[in-house]
């Protein structure tokens, strides 16, 4: 219940459409173009072809009109193009296999996790490393999805991720996640503030201020804007010490980075501090392993219930084997460039769609639709 000018209302659930900041960030990137002459509006149905190409319509990639446009308008792209449409499934397989079947899995240990109470230690940080494997393989995979649907319609959409959790630092890692949600802010927030042009300490302020409307774009909730504040803080810290970072081993770099990414991933979850503050509990709690709490961040249905040491040899094999594929892994971008239409690449393309598919019978939601 709410009280403006002395009446009292209650505010009910407002329903918003699907990734509605990805298509109003899209819109305004787009008038703020042609508004500054870099961008010439075409006809309105060009503009509407561009609003309303699906394949990221509705979680990104975030795509400029100039980059678009001549690609719709290029007649050669018009027929049929095998060697496209293959490599096209095969990104298409790769990213529905990230998300149906790992994301997914991963989805029911943070759901599970997020909530409970007096976590212990071994809860806490499975549950922080699930999230901040989901989010990754979530959005990457439907980022490989939209990649892979472009492609098949000879559209090239650029890759929104480049092996981000192998970065070295904050700023790294901001080029390498979400690339094209980076690229958008840098021209409409960081550039037009003076971006690092005016010294050291109006550069400072600058990045501040654009990690903090980045955490805003996320989510109007007091844990989005401290998550994109703390991210900001962290990338003026790396600006301020400069070359001397250069000195520390490049293994180190990684670690604490992850660890930084992974800590805060926990603030973007959690529906409140509190909740967050629990989780955060649990991964200090040195003295109090808690490894029975796993049973209950696995899960159990009527048809699955393991013994504890099942769980714990299942969740800590995937995550060992979730922490080789993004740290040894090939990315992406390097399958999607090595790419040769040959039997193997069939195969391996077919075996993941099928084992998607079959997870698809699980209740799944996008972690970015709601956005």
């Amino acid at each position: 219940m709410y009280s403006l000018f002395g009446k009292e209302f209650t505010l009910k659930h407002i329903m918003l459409p699907l990734g509605i900041s990805f298509f109003t960030f899209q819109q305004l990137s787009f008038l703020l173009s042609v508004y500054n002459g870099e961008e010439v509006a075409g006809r309105l149905r060009d503009y509407c072809l561009f609003v309303l190409f699906f394949p990221q319509l509705v979680a990104g990639p975030i795509v400029s009109y100039s980059e678009m446009l001549p690609q719709f308008k290029d007649e050669g792209k018009r027929y049929f193009n095998s060697s496209n449409f293959a490599s096209g499934i095969y990104m298409f397989s790769i990213g529905l296999f990230k998300k149906a079947v790992i994301a997914d899995t991963l989805s029911v240990f943070a759901d599970n996790g997020f909530g409970m109470t007096d976590i212990g230690f071994a809860a806490g940080w499975v549950i922080s490393l699930s999230y901040t494997f989901q989010i990754y393989f979530d959005f990457s995979g439907y980022s490989d999805m939209a990649v892979g649907l472009g492609r098949m319609f000879n559209i090239d959409i650029p890759f929104n991720f480049d092996d981000p959790y192998r970065s070295r630092s904050i700023s790294e890692f901001w080029r390498r996640w979400h690339i094209t949600l980076g690229r958008a802010l840098g021209t409409y927030i960081y550039k037009p503030l003076g971006g690092s042009r005016n010294g050291l300490p109006h550069t400072c302020i600058n990045l501040f201020l654009t990690f903090l409307v980045s955490g805003l774009w996320h989510g109007a909730a007091w844990t989005f804007v401290i998550w994109g504040a703390a991210h900001g803080i962290f990338a003026v810290c790396e600006r301020i010490m400069g070359h001397r970072l250069e000195k520390i081993p490049g293994f180190l770099k990684i670690a604490a980075t992850f660890l930084i990414v992974n800590t805060l991933w926990v603030l973007f979850r959690a529906k409140d501090f509190a909740e967050a503050r629990e989780v955060y509990k649990g991964m200090a709690a040195i003295g109090n392993i808690g490894l029975s709490q796993l049973d209950t961040v696995v899960g159990h249905t009527a048809y699955m219930n393991f013994p504890l040491m099942i769980d714990l040899v299942y969740i800590f094999v995937l995550l060992a084997a979730l922490f080789f594929v993004i740290f040894k892994g090939k990315s992406s971008i390097n399958r999607f460039h090595d790419f040769k239409p040959s039997l193997g690449n069939l195969v391996a393309a077919a075996v993941q769609f099928s084992i998607a598919l079959l997870f698809l019978s699980r209740e799944s939601t996008f972690v970015y639709f709601n956005f």
